[in-house]
């Protein structure tokens, strides 16, 4: 077992336990400074992620917003598969765009015009999931603008957090499914990595009985913007 590795998977499910995203969004660019290959390090990162995302739903899919599931599954989920299959193997660098997107994203309860053309934005969501499915494909840092879609929307903090668990979710599993048709299924679920991704719900268990529920609707979602400047700041930074 790498101690690096299981610090990152600890730190991470924090992140994602509370906000349904969190282990590939930082897990990546921090297994991949660490020096494993992009494929290892979604093998190592994926079933730890669904493992947390389907913790989270229990109990939970009336909260999920249906229209927007819905059209992630029509045009977000089909670009990740065509663009992990044909170019997982390329580096694409679109972490500036994404970065710059998310700080604005975090300050729009502070600045009235964001909001404004937040709402104009998300006017276009089908185009907007379409745009994310194929960055997710390429860089695993979709989720970053999952989050900044639906932490801007006016619900209730276990409605955002089961609509991004699973839409994540879903993100996830296509990925499994794409790299699976490429390698052998044994390849994949490597046995080493087992106590990576039983840490993670371990780690969500704790956090949902000690931290999630104490946290109201108004500090929920000054973290959460907090905690989307946090994700455009590190991407700006990896860039």
């Amino acid at each position: 077992m790498n101690i690096d590795i299981f610090f990152t998977i600890l730190f991470t499910s924090v992140l994602q336990s509370i906000f349904g995203t969190g282990i590939l969004l930082f897990g990546t660019p921090a297994l991949l400074m660490l020096g494993n290959n992009f494929q290892t390090t979604l093998t190592i990162l994926l079933p730890a992620s669904i493992l947390v995302n389907c913790f989270q739903l229990r109990n939970n899919l009336k909260n999920i917003d249906q229209h927007f599931y819905k059209n992630l599954i029509l045009f977000c989920l089909p670009g990740i598969f065509i663009a992990l299959y044909l170019f997982q193997s390329r580096e694409v660098n679109t972490n500036f765009i994404i970065g710059i997107l998310l700080i604005i994203i975090s300050l729009q309860s502070t600045v009235g015009s964001i909001q404004t053309g937040l709402r104009i934005i998300l006017n276009y969501e089908k185009f907007y999931l379409v745009v994310m499915g194929i960055l997710h494909g390429l860089t695993n840092l979709g989720g970053s603008l999952l989050s900044g879609a639906v932490l801007s929307k006016n619900l209730p903090k276990n409605n955002k957090r089961a609509t991004i668990a699973i839409s994540y979710c879903s993100m996830a599993c296509i990925q499994v499914l794409t790299l699976t048709t490429q390698t052998k299924l044994n390849t994949f679920f490597n046995k080493n990595y087992f106590l990576y991704w039983v840490s993670a719900p371990i780690i969500f268990f704790l956090v949902e009985k000690y931290l999630y529920y104490s946290v109201d609707e108004k500090l929920y979602k000054k973290i959460s913007n907090f905690f989307l400047f946090l994700m455009g700041l590190t991407i700006l930074i990896k860039t």
